[in-house]
């Protein structure tokens, strides 16, 4: 974390110190730079949240595009999985920074118009039957850049409020990044470059919160037939086809794309590394462009495995069948996280 701060430093030119982790102060003069072409390349943004300046930390990331390092309303980049002050609110889906998010807010039954456009400055998180925006529609949006342009069926996405192209992240998009950067875990999630704490999420019956500070329920844009789409991160698994109703309390995490590395690019970062065969009976071949500097092999429990490592190969004859992460340290400096199943 030290070492993310004083390059974040050093980057941006300012010569200040960081408050509160990575969160800034306005008056401490960030120039709003967007990060280099490089992945780990940090910079700033500054903008207005619950009435108030913030200014975050931003990162460019293995999928060639801009993401905030920090959860929406988070006090800090995450210095642990189960940080809190790194958890930042929960928004029920398609709704926008009106207060509702807030860990600490009241709760109200659903409104008698209950899409976007019957909140009418309702600041309270929607609870009970029917839950929030209950319709359920395939083509409702959470897009919207105002209030001008709530409706029945586009909500404000809260992302825009930091400026210019910034927004939720679809589907796709969490998907991508997960296998870009080897989220496969609550462990690896915050140890990637995006450090995504495990904030739990809060339910529409009653308002109450579910595995907090254990896994990650991550918005995205999509709509689906009961809901919408988030990355969900549990114990051994990252699936971005998740879905909930949208009157679940879930993490925000903004990004914005951009042109400075091409699809090509983006591509080779995504697929250098291979490993086969999968499922494996006895030898696992690896296959990467950067050189393999050391393998780490985790089992269906998190604990580390011994195993054989030479030649790019692994043999696995001694490990019983199951599940197991592998670990690959590059010498690039990244790391690639692959599940493999042990027949």
């Amino acid at each position: 974390m030290v070492g993310d701060l004083s390059f974040a430093v050093r980057n941006l030119g300012i010569g200040i110190m960081l408050m509160a982790g990575s969160v800034l102060s306005a008056q401490q003069g960030c120039n709003n730079t967007d990060p280099g072409n490089n992945v780990g390349d940090l910079g700033c943004v500054t903008f207005t949240y619950r009435g108030q300046p913030v200014t975050y930390i931003t990162v460019r990331t293995a999928d060639g595009n801009i993401w905030l390092k920090q959860n929406l309303g988070s006090e800090r980049v995450a210095e642990s999985m189960n940080d809190d002050k790194a958890y930042g609110d929960l928004f029920q889906w398609g709704r926008w920074d009106d207060g509702h998010q807030l860990r600490t807010s009241s709760t109200a039954f659903a409104p008698s118009s209950n899409t976007p456009d019957g909140l009418q400055g309702e600041a309270s998180f929607v609870t009970g039957s029917p839950a929030w925006w209950s319709t359920n529609g395939l083509d409702d949006k959470w897009s919207g850049t105002g209030f001008s342009e709530i409706t029945e069926t586009i909500g404000v996405d809260p992302c825009k409020a930091i400026g210019n192209g910034w927004r939720l992240p679809s589907q796709g998009e969490w998907g991508d990044i997960a296998q870009a950067v080897g989220i496969q875990s609550p462990v690896k999630a915050f140890e990637g470059i995006l450090k995504l704490p495990m904030g739990g999420f809060r339910n529409s019956s009653d308002g109450g919160f579910t595995f907090v500070g254990q896994k990650g329920y991550y918005w995205s844009s999509t709509a689906t037939g009961i809901g919408g789409k988030y990355l969900y991160i549990g114990t051994l698994v990252a699936n971005a086809s998740a879905g909930a109703s949208r009157g679940q309390g879930s993490s925000v995490r903004c990004m914005k794309t951009q042109d400075q590395l091409g699809t090509t690019d983006i591509h080779l970062k995504r697929n250098k590394v291979e490993v086969y065969p999968n499922p494996v009976k006895g030898i696992l071949t690896l296959k990467s462009d950067p050189v393999i500097e050391g393998v780490k092999i985790l089992n269906a429990v998190g604990q580390s495995i011994g195993a054989s490592f030479s030649d790019n190969k692994v043999n696995m004859n001694s490990l019983p069948s199951g599940l197991y992460m592998i670990e690959l340290k590059l010498k690039n400096g990244e790391s690639v996280v692959k599940k493999i199943m042990k027949n």
